[in-house]
């Protein structure tokens, strides 16, 4: 059996550095276990959804009305936003 002696202020900043990733380790897991998988729609898709031009799209984004991301070049909208934005818009004719 070999040992290996350190001091003791070193051995506690490791041990302390071990707690640390654990703690942040298990926020990471918790985090990723309990979020929901979200639907996402591409942008031509939702077009047909709102009934809007690739123009109006570019706008509603750029204005901050509507959540999206772009990914490879490509946009996408979470699909609870496109609900909201539908909701919040939406206006019944009698």
């Amino acid at each position: 059996m070999d040992y290996i002696m350190i001091e003791r202020t070193i051995y506690d900043a490791m041990v302390s550095a071990l707690k640390e990733c654990r703690t942040v380790l298990l926020v990471a897991v918790n985090r990723l276990s309990h979020s929901e998988c979200q639907e996402w729609i591409d942008n031509h898709t939702a077009q047909s959804i709102l009934r809007r031009s690739q123009r109006s799209m570019a706008m509603l984004r750029t204005e901050g009305k509507i959540g999206y991301a772009v990914i490879e070049g490509k946009v996408f909208y979470p699909a609870n936003e496109i609900g909201r934005f539908l909701t919040n818009n939406y206006e019944r004719y009698d």
